[in-house]
């Protein structure tokens, strides 16, 4: 009985070394990889950089906060030309990060489709399918809608649902835009 418990107790000695040692490293590799990361978003700039890089107001030289939480007024020189703003929404699988500019009247002036996780080789044309983010330049918000639902926006064949989510995900974010100015 006694060696039972002197085995016992050295699985248990082992097993603590193991998990200290694991803990060690896991916390030596956060650090650097959150380091690292750090160095990236520098480098990326913030949304008002991102914005200008993607286009989504053409014409635009710079972005400046428009004292909200999303949107920032877009510049050409000293004249406001519109707003752009850069959020997550809801998408079928997970969300979506979606970048979108407009004129002063709120008509859509660029919309990116930033990131997504949706279904490889049917949702994710969302982003790969340059024609259909193209679209939605000089649609207003009456008419961000698809067109099976009376909009001006036509879905991609496979991919309705994550078209669909596209579509009031800038609804969405111009809404919010419209707030933040107002």
């Amino acid at each position: 009985m006694a060696e039972t418990k002197d085995s016992t107790v050295m699985i248990l000695l082992k097993l603590t070394l193991i998990a200290a040692v694991a803990a060690v490293i896991l916390t030596a590799t956060y650090g650097i990889t959150q380091e690292q990361l750090a160095k990236l978003a520098e480098a990326a700039g913030g949304p008002d950089k991102q914005l200008l890089e993607m286009g989504v107001v053409p014409g635009a030289t710079k972005f400046k906060s428009a004292g909200g939480e999303l949107c920032y007024e877009a510049y050409d020189g000293g004249d406001l030309i519109g707003y752009g703003a850069m959020a997550e929404v809801q998408g079928m699988q997970d969300l979506l990060t979606l970048a979108v500019g407009v004129d002063t009247d709120f008509v859509v002036t660029g919309v990116v489709v930033v990131s997504q996780k949706e279904t490889p080789g049917i949702g994710d044309k969302i982003q790969k399918d340059e024609g259909f983010v193209a679209q939605f330049a000089g649609v207003g918000l009456d008419g961000l809608k698809l067109s099976d639902d009376g909009g001006a926006i036509d879905g991609i064949s496979g991919a309705t649902i994550s078209s669909r989510y596209v579509t009031d995900g800038a609804a969405e974010i111009i809404g919010k835009m419209q707030q933040e100015v107002s």
